[in-house]
């Protein structure tokens, strides 16, 4: 079952931009550095082929591998097996190269065939970035997490590292974030090293470090229950579930998938990832906030809701904040609104900086920061309870100021009207059900939303105002779930 969190949406006033440059770096490493690595493997393969340089350290080989690797002495005894099969396994031993050059009967034709072959190996990045177990370095612990098997690998890899990469900057500012994700590849890796069985596999790729992105969101809210996106074959939908229980859920599938599965995943360098992202992140909350970011009663404060300032971002957003009051004091609104904006671009759910500009924003409704602000504080308070008065004043004053709702984006207002309808508040989002179902009737959460507002209006005393909805669920949309129960609900009166 895949899981992915939607609790967060990407803000524009904090765009996530460590996110994308880590991206830009994995397909910049992989396009630059490995392009030519699987030509270049090949050609070694076929060089030590050619040279017969199998025969000329069959007896190196045996010596070693009896030693050092049972299932390489295993092939080299068994006749059935491929040379070519051999030979990739040789030429992944780094160790083994190492061995021959301390051999006695080291020959000079032998070392002139062996330093041409790795002349030719030298060029593959994978030799030069990849993490072996059997001959570990700190620089290759780094690197690896930057580097992929091939193109699928990549992709995959950086969808997750967006999904997850951009909800932790928002939470825990860029620089926690880089930290969590390099701690993590780190935790990946000597997880990895300490629990594989074939020590000669080399270990590529960001997935550990992007585990532990997955491990620290669950650790960032804990016990707490969060909206997942779910899909289970063709089976999807949305599921709030406590962010601990997905995380042992996510630990337990790769301890499965390690003991079950035989394919060359790094089950385990995930699991590591994950520990080691969960912990990092509980570490990271225990760090107290300096007095300016966790003081919320002062004037020259601001209040801190859901997204903490960065230890070294608390100077420059007091900063901020002084320089917009006192532009507002003094009736310079458009460089309040800089420094505001620019407050909310590390602290995007700040309830106090939204409800100053708000007041400012206000003034002009017809301008499109007008209609962008109050978007995006209609969205931040379907997921943050404290924001829901100002949401609603935003509700109230565009129903009354000419405006209208039409420049909030659709499914913000469906979502917003969701959260209303569960709190039972139809009246004042009956314009918003309006004009859903006059402009937006295709929506595919439309249907479930009007059923809940049906029976929310009756609850309200509303009979009549339910009955209409549930009559026009049932003939609009007759085949969906909500037009059955809402047929259900009109027949049994």
């Amino acid at each position: 079952m895949l899981l992915i969190p939607a609790e967060n949406r990407i803000s524009k006033q904090n765009p996530p931009i460590l996110t994308i440059l880590i991206i830009l770096i994995n397909v910049v490493a992989f396009f630059s550095l490995q392009s030519n690595d699987d030509d270049i493997f090949y050609q070694g393969i076929d060089f030590y082929i050619e040279e017969d340089m199998l025969s000329l350290e069959q007896k190196a080989l045996e010596d070693y591998s009896f030693e050092e690797r049972g299932d390489l002495y295993d092939a080299l005894t068994n006749s059935n097996i491929p040379d070519e099969y051999l030979v990739q396994h040789i030429l992944l031993d780094q160790k083994f190269a190492k061995y021959v050059k301390s051999r006695s009967d080291y020959s000079v034709e032998w070392r002139e065939k062996r330093e041409k072959l790795e002349s030719i190996l030298a060029e593959a990045s994978l030799f030069q970035y990849a993490f072996f177990p059997s001959d570990p370095s700190l620089f290759t612990a780094f690197t690896h997490m930057f580097m992929h098997g091939d193109i699928g690998h990549l992709i995959g890899n950086m969808i997750f590292l967006f999904l997850f990469g951009y909800n932790l900057e928002l939470l825990m500012g860029r620089t926690k974030m880089f930290t969590t994700y390099i701690l993590s590849g780190l935790a990946a890796v000597t997880f990895f090293a300490i629990t594989t069985d074939d020590k000669f596999v080399p270990l590529v790729g960001a997935s550990g470090a992007i585990a532990g992105l997955m491990g620290g969101f669950a650790a960032w809210y804990g016990l707490k229950s969060i909206r997942y996106f779910y899909w289970v074959f063709v089976i999807f939908n949305y599921v709030r579930l406590p962010a601990a229980l997905v995380l042992f859920y996510w630990l337990a599938k790769e301890l499965v998938q390690d003991s079950m599965s035989s394919d060359n995943v790094a089950y385990m360098a995930h699991f590591g990832g994950l520990l080691g992202g969960a912990i990092c992140v509980w570490l990271l909350k225990l760090i107290r906030l300096s007095p300016q970011a966790a003081t919320t009663t002062t004037e020259n404060t601001t209040e801190l809701i859901d997204v903490p300032a960065q230890d070294d971002q608390a100077a420059r957003i007091d900063n901020h904040y002084k320089q917009a009051v006192a532009a507002t004091q003094g009736l310079n609104f458009e460089q309040a609104k800089t420094h505001f904006y620019a407050i909310l671009r590390d602290q995007p759910h700040n309830k106090d900086v939204l409800s100053r500009l708000y007041n400012l924003e206000k003034a002009s409704p017809e301008s499109s920061y007008y209609a962008t602000l109050c978007a995006d504080i209609m969205q931040a308070s379907v997921h943050n309870d404290s924001l829901m008065p100002l949401a609603e004043q935003c509700l109230n004053d565009l129903k009354h100021n000419g405006i209208g709702f039409k420049p909030i984006p659709a499914n913000i207002l469906l979502d917003f009207s969701r959260k209303q309808v569960r709190h039972k508040k139809t009246e004042p989002i009956k314009p918003i059900i309006t004009l859903l179902v006059q402009h937006y009737h295709d929506l595919e959460k439309l249907p479930d939303l009007l059923l809940h507002f049906a029976f929310a209006a009756g609850q309200n005393g509303d009979w009549q105002g339910k009955q209409k909805v549930l009559g026009f669920i049932s003939q609009k949309y007759p085949d969906t779930f909500a037009g059955q129960e809402a047929k259900k609900a009109l027949q049994q009166g």
